[in-house]
């Protein structure tokens, strides 16, 4: 009884998530609440060809219609005629349906507004010479998200293998589900395609694509004066265990600390520091506009959310190339908190992070602001990266400056418009002039 449990949910699993891939978030919630819609979508894609629509649109659909109205004529035979030969070229692609082995290399993460290459290694394993082959044929159903090619094999006999390769093309940030990897060919008249779809998933993060800073400078509180060495080898400086605090949201799970969470019966997480160092908090704002909210993805390339978190991604890259400690927070709708610890190699994770970021309907200092003074005694620097501005930011910075610690405000627009009650020092950016790479010293 439970292989027959186990083999349900298995079933009910496929049928809940059709392999058409799909954006994690907001946007991909309607591949997994109308199913339906999505395994139509996918036989249309994954079965039919350009060549039987068009042949269904100009025979097969006229043919029909005059049945329906009572008309007769000859040419009723001809529509009957075309119909069966398109099923004796199905049936016969079924006879030589291609089986192959074949194995994809792809780049896990790329760069928003970049091309990446997929590699096929294919292999085949049938008794068949297989023809017309398209491998890695399944359509991405966003175009303005993401494009993916397909590769091609006009023949590959029995036994042999080949390396293909095709071009994707990564317009939108976010992270993606992929449709699944699948195989096909239309031989012998190019009607119908008779394949195989792999059941496994691939994910690929598109991060925020950013501009390196030539020069990034924020300034250290008059809290916190010290002289820092910027030249210290951090690979070689041991971290000290500083204490244990009570689990946040957005804390990792691998510094909970097992003994003290059951002694407390709350869940209790290790904090480390590296003393001597400076650390440097960056709070990205991703409250969105109703605007922008409505355009969604055609005004994307003007959208300050996402000049937020490319201007983020510059800022990170020039930190994790100095001696401070990074304190990363953003939510969207998620909260997301990211602290270094005094680790190198963390530009990465930190691409990850924001890859799978949205833009928040609420605002999101709710739940930034109260994770920031948590931590505003061992914070000698913050960066405010801000996409609008009202009392409660104006609120935020006071708070943040009468602590004496060092900060800079970034303001993130569609156009430098007046802003009333701004202050003088706040940094004034367009979104159009940040995504086009022209900032470049913050």
């Amino acid at each position: 009884m439970t292989g027959i449990s186990s083999l349900a949910r298995r079933i009910w699993h496929r049928l809940r998530n059709p392999p058409i891939g799909y954006q994690h978030g907001r946007r991909g919630r309607f591949t997994r609440n109308f199913p339906l819609i999505s395994w139509i979508y996918y036989a249309v894609t994954a079965y039919t060809t350009p060549r039987l629509l068009i042949l269904g649109l100009i025979g097969i659909g006229p043919t029909l219609l005059l049945m329906l109205v009572g008309f007769e004529s000859r040419i009723l035979m001809l529509g009957f005629s075309l119909v069966g030969w398109i099923m004796v070229c199905a049936a016969a692609g079924l006879i030589w349906r291609p089986k192959l082995e074949v194995t994809a290399a792809m780049p896990v993460r790329v760069e928003c507004g970049s091309r990446f290459e997929t590699r096929y290694k294919v292999r085949n394993t049938g008794r068949f010479c297989a023809r017309d082959l398209a491998i890695d044929s399944l359509v991405y159903s966003d175009w303005l998200s993401m494009r993916r090619g397909r590769a091609y094999l006009n023949v590959l006999p029995s036994g042999t293998a080949e390396t293909v390769s095709a071009t994707g093309h990564a317009l939108a940030r976010g992270v993606y589900t992929l449709p699944a990897l699948r195989y096909d060919s239309s031989f012998p008249c190019g009607f119908w395609r008779w394949g195989r779809t792999a059941p496994h998933e691939r994910l690929i993060s598109v991060y925020p694509r950013y501009t390196r800073l030539e020069a990034f400078d924020i300034p250290l509180g008059n809290r916190n004066k010290q002289d820092l060495s910027t030249a210290r080898d951090m690979a070689r400086e041991a971290l000290e265990f500083h204490g244990c605090r009570e689990f946040r949201e957005g804390d990792a799970l691998r510094h909970v600390h097992p003994r003290s969470s059951a002694r407390l019966g709350v869940p209790v997480v290790k904090e480390f520091q590296s003393e001597g160092r400076s650390r440097t908090a960056i709070l990205i704002d991703t409250r969105e506009s109703a605007t922008f909210a409505r355009m969604g993805t055609l005004r994307r390339r003007e959208n300050p959310v996402e000049a937020a978190l490319s201007l983020a991604a510059a800022a990170t890259d020039a930190l994790s190339s100095t001696d401070r400690v990074l304190e990363l927070l953003v939510a969207g709708p998620q909260v997301y908190r990211f602290v270094t610890a005094g680790r190198v190699g963390y530009l990465e994770e930190v691409l990850d992070l924001l890859a799978a970021v949205e833009s928040c309907r609420d605002d999101p200092l709710d739940r930034l602001e109260p994770l920031l003074f948590d931590e505003i005694r061992a914070l000698q620097s913050v960066l405010l990266i801000l996409t609008g501005w009202d009392q409660r930011r104006a609120e935020l910075v006071q708070s943040i400056s009468a602590w004496e610690t060092g900060l800079k405000v970034v303001l993130i627009t569609p156009k430098l418009n007046p802003v009333a009650g701004l202050p003088h020092d706040v940094i004034r950016l367009t979104a159009r002039t940040i995504l086009r790479g022209e900032v470049l010293t913050l």
